[in-house]
This record gives C-alpha cells, structure tokens and sequence, in this order.
C-alpha cells in the first residue's frame, strides 16, 4: 500500500484556496452526474450500478472537517457495493485519509486537478484553430478571444492533419454521435455504460468535441460548463496519432467554446502518474489546483 501523503503531495502550490477547490469538485460532480445522489451531514453520496468509475460511485466529503463516516458506509452497504471515499482536496482532508486508512480503507488511484485561465488556453492553442472553426463567432464572444481567433486563420494552412493551423475540430452540442466517437477512443470496458447513464444525463451546457482522420475518430474531448467554470473531460486521442496536435486542437476549440459561454476558467483531472498528458496541459496554460484519490473498503 502507497502512503496517501506521497500520493498527493504536490510539484507546486495549490493555486487556488479550499473553498475554490470545493468549489471545482462539485462542478465536476455535476459535470459527471451519478444514476443515485443523496446529500448526508455535508457528504455528497453517489452511486451509479453498472458504471465502474470510482467518481460515479464514491463519497464527496464536505469542506468542514468530518465528524462521522457512518453515513457513507450505511449508504453504500446497503445496496451492496464497497464504501468509497474521494479524498478531495486532498491537501485539506489530511485527517479524514489517517482515520480511513487506521480503519482498513485501501488508498487508490491518485489525481492531480489543474485549473487554466480560459484566455491562456485559447493563446496557447491558436495556432491549432482552423479557418473554418475560427470564424464561427457562436462560439466565441466579441473582444480578446474572438480576435485571437481571426489573427489564428491568417496562419491556417492546409497540411496533413496535426500540424498547427489545419486541426479541424467538430463542435456539437448534443452527445449524439459523438457517443460513438467516446465508445471507440475511451479504451474501457463499461464505456457504452457510460454513455447512456453518465454523458446522456449531464444537465449542464456541454460541448462534444471530436476530430476525425482517414474517416475513422482520432481524438475527443468534453467540455461542461458551470458557473463561471468548465471542465474538460473525456480527453483520448488515438495511439497512433498522438503527438500531431491533436489534443491541442481540441483543448482549443474546448476553450474557446466555454469562453462563449462565459467561462473564464477551465478545470481538468488527470492521473498523477499520466506524465505526458500533464506535460501538455502543463504547456497550455494549466497549473496544479489540488489532487484528489480514493479510499476504498473492503
């Protein structure tokens, strides 16, 4: 078993306060909505049968310290299913993670949670829009983005697909057939499980982003908005086609999407050990909010 403090400790510090943190975690719970959700002494519970990602099936703690656990494990026992917690922001529940691990609870799966300035993702990635996408002013509102936007078609070139500046991205604002897109390029055995109970009930404005090559799906993301915030979900491009600026295109377009829908910050999960995908996000604009793993019993 990993010490959870090692897990989560993090390259820098947290840029933004617990109560901002809080805050991303229930726009993301939102963003990824349970079958079942019941709110408990401040506990945000979630349960999801059939769906085997740990967020849909875990326990939220409240921001004030916990006083009881005992509500979580009788929500869970009694539809049979392990007790699960998600330690977040881990760097604020430092007591809760001892009392969980003193009581057996194994720890799982760390995550680091980035935040961005909507504007630095769009100027990072402008090189990546297309002439086409960058002049549907739906998307953008008048002002910085949408300049950054026209100034990025005067470099829009046609060359093969990944080079800067000829990244088509498809923008819909219904899952639809982008449902297809993420049972292809999701790689995990529930995902057509996902689709139907996660992505087809998210509530909020939300944008289903995908590129296309050789008429087969080359990458995909998710873009959900909320209050001021987005998060980017769902990112997967296809193994052979990674590092051709594929996932910039869409991180792009993504931002320049929530920008339109007045969102001027942008938040994302990744796995702590994913150092790759960090290090592109890391190169568009995104630093280290917090990070989060889950404790799980038995």
């Amino acid at each position: 078993m990993h010490d959870a403090t090692d897990m989560e400790t993090p390259p820098r510090q947290g840029s933004v306060p617990v109560g901002s943190a809080w805050r991303i975690e229930r726009c993301a719970a939102l963003a990824w909505p349970a079958a079942v959700t019941e709110e408990r002494e401040g506990w945000l519970l979630r349960h999801s049968p059939g769906v085997t990602r740990r967020r849909s099936n875990s326990a939220l703690p409240p921001p004030a310290p916990v006083r009881s656990i005992e509500p979580v494990e009788r929500f869970y026992r009694d539809r049979g299913v392990p007790v699960r917690v998600q330690i977040s922001p881990a760097e604020h529940h430092r007591e809760l993670d001892a009392r969980l691990a003193g009581l057996g609870y194994r720890v799982e799966s760390g995550v680091a949670v980035l935040t961005a300035r909507t504007g630095d993702v769009v100027a990072a990635t402008a090189p990546a829009v297309t002439a086409a996408e960058a002049t549907r002013e739906a998307v953008t509102p008048a002002g910085t983005v949408a300049a950054m936007a026209r100034e990025a078609v005067t470099r829009a070139d046609a060359v093969p697909v990944g080079a800067a500046g000829s990244v088509p991205v498809a923008v819909a604002g219904d899952p639809g057939g982008w449902l297809a897109v993420f049972a292809d390029l999701d790689g995990h055995s529930d995902s057509e499980t996902v689709g139907r109970e996660v992505i087809s009930r998210i509530a909020g404005p939300a944008a289903f982003l995908s590129v296309s090559h050789e008429g087969r799906a080359a990458a995909m993301g998710m873009v959900v908005a909320d209050s001021g915030w987005a998060g980017v979900f769902c990112m997967a491009t296809r193994p052979d086609l990674r590092r051709r600026g594929l996932a910039a295109a869409v991180l792009g377009a993504g931002a320049r999407w929530a920008a339109g829908r007045g969102a001027d910050r942008l938040y994302l999960q990744v796995e702590k050990d994913n150092l790759a995908a960090r290090a592109l996000y890391e190169r568009v604009g995104f630093t280290y909010s917090h990070g989060y793993h889950f404790r799980t019993f038995p």
